[in-house]
């Protein structure tokens, strides 16, 4: 089970969010930012949903602290978005908020639902994002995609379409970066996800595989296995996510040794018969 840090003025957007999440999360509802930081610096939080105006006017100095205090959480700000607050969206973005919530737009509860599946996701990716520097960007968005939408069971044609690509060029272009080609760079990017859940020892691998819309528990399991040669329970102990995400670049760093291998043996040989 993961866990939701709060600070919301309103009871009713607590109400909803507590609906949309389901069991899937506890909550430790906070008072002001001074208890939320607190909550956050206790405890593993997942997911941290504040009022961005709980104090009347927007304190982007409390979400940049916020999101040094806890990396890799969500940060997630439910407000009613006002002609007068538009411009704040802007800063939003850049001080670290991951998703946002407009109240009686966006706040549904299959809607919540979806966006804190997508928070959660977001949050992961962080790990992710300085190790593919370098690389063209349509690798670079599809490594990242395949994170971030986990929970949308994205097809590798609907990913090329995200990324504006065709599915051929995409193949080609993961190939050239040696990564996996799209419906297992897919299957990774659930995985990374899958593991940053497990890294919550209250969560169980049959939670995780229900949150992840693996077909059942023995699933997931087996796609661990396949994937990753271990159990989700060793995926825990071994690191998380962040050795999920080691085990995808090792292999890429072996094929590619691999195949610079494979030309030296070439060149090698060309010599030989040149001789």
């Amino acid at each position: 089970m993961g866990v939701i840090a709060t600070l919301l003025a309103h009871e009713t957007r607590s109400a909803r969010l507590r609906q949309a999440a389901r069991d899937r999360y506890r909550f430790v509802p906070c008072d002001d930012w001074t208890s939320l930081t607190r909550a956050c610096e206790r405890g593993p939080i997942n997911v941290v949903v504040f009022d961005l105006y709980v104090d009347g006017r927007a304190d982007f100095e409390r979400v940049r602290q916020l999101r040094v205090r806890v990396p890799r959480a969500a940060l997630v700000a439910y407000v009613d978005l006002t002609r007068e607050r538009a411009r704040d969206m802007f800063d939003a973005g850049r001080c670290g908020i991951d998703v946002l919530i407009v109240a009686d737009e966006s706040d549904s509860p299959a809607q919540l639902g979806a966006l804190l599946d997508q928070a959660e996701a977001r949050s992961v990716s962080s790990l992710l994002r300085p190790h593919l520097a370098g690389l063209r960007s349509v690798v670079r968005d599809a490594v990242m995609l395949s994170v971030t939408r986990a929970h949308e069971r994205l097809t590798p044609d609907g990913l090329a379409r995200m990324i504006a690509v065709s599915r051929r060029l995409l193949s080609k272009r993961l190939e050239g970066a040696q990564l996996p080609p799209p419906h297992q760079l897919l299957t990774w990017g659930r995985l990374v996800v899958a593991a940053s859940m497990l890294e919550d020892g209250s969560r169980s691998a049959d939670g995780v595989a229900s949150a992840l819309d693996f077909p059942s528990g023995s699933a997931f399991r087996n796609t661990c296995q396949r994937y990753l040669g271990c159990t989700p329970h060793q995926i825990r102990l071994r690191g998380g996510a962040a050795w999920v995400i080691q085990e995808l670049l090792v292999t890429r760093d072996r094929r590619r040794d691999d195949l610079i291998g494979d030309h030296d043996d070439d060149d090698d040989q060309a010599a030989a018969a040149a001789a």
